[in-house]
C-alpha cells in the first residue's frame, strides 16, 4: 500500500506563473508518483508514493523547476500531518465567530527555534490571533488578510520560507482525499 501525500506549492496560479492542471501535475507523474491530484488549481497536489525517501521537498522542487521553468517553493505533509491540522481547533469557537476572517496556517520548512517564535509573536497586531506550531502556524485575522497589520513578509523573514492556505482549504482536501 502506497502513502499519501499533500504538496503546498508557493505562488502558483498567481501573476504570470499560470499553469493548466496537466501542467501542474506532469512533474508530480514523472517522478513516479501515482494517485496524483490537483485541488483547486492553487499549487495543492496530492499523491501517493510506495518510496518515502523518493518524497523529498528538495527533489521535488527541481522537478517542478525544470518543468515550469520558475522556482515553486514545495511544502510536503504526510495524510496524517494533513488530518492533524484539518482536525485542529486552535482557537476558540468565540474568537473564530468574533471575526470576519478565515483562519489561516502557514508551512514552514523547518522548526523555528523559541527565540524566532517570540519575535514573531511580538509582531502579531491585538486584534489578530497567532498560533505556531513545529512545522506550520495558525492565524485568525480579525478582518481578513488583506486588510490585517501582520508583517507576514518579517515573519517569513524570521521563519525562511512558508506557504499559506485557509484551514478550511486543508479541511476539505484531508475529507477529500482521505483513505
Amino acid at each position: 500500500m502506497s502513502d499519501r501525500y499533500f504538496a503546498f506549492l508557493r505562488a502558483i496560479n498567481t501573476g504570470n506563473r499560470r499553469l493548466t492542471n496537466e501542467q501542474l501535475l506532469a512533474p508530480f507523474h514523472q517522478l513516479g508518483f501515482v494517485d496524483v491530484a490537483a485541488y483547486q488549481a492553487a499549487g495543492n497536489v496530492t499523491f501517493r508514493s510506495e518510496v518515502p525517501d523518493l518524497v523529498d521537498e528538495r527533489r521535488i522542487e527541481a522537478a517542478l523547476d525544470e518543468s515550469y521553468g520558475f522556482p515553486a517553493p514545495t511544502f510536503v505533509r504526510s495524510a496524517a500531518e494533513v488530518h492533524a491540522i484539518a482536525t485542529a481547533e486552535p482557537f476558540a469557537a468565540a474568537d473564530v465567530a468574533g471575526t470576519a476572517g478565515k483562519v489561516q496556517v502557514t508551512f514552514l520548512r523547518t522548526t523555528p527555534s523559541p527565540e524566532a517564535v517570540e519575535q514573531v509573536l511580538s509582531l502579531v497586531p491585538p486584534e489578530d490571533r497567532v498560533i505556531v506550531e513545529a512545522h506550520h502556524w495558525f492565524w485568525l485575522p480579525t478582518e481578513g488578510v488583506s486588510t490585517s497589520e501582520l508583517p507576514v513578509s518579517r515573519i517569513e523573514a524570521l521563519l525562511g520560507e512558508m506557504t499559506m492556505r485557509t484551514l478550511g482549504t486543508i479541511d476539505r482536501m484531508a475529507a477529500r482525499f482521505a483513505d
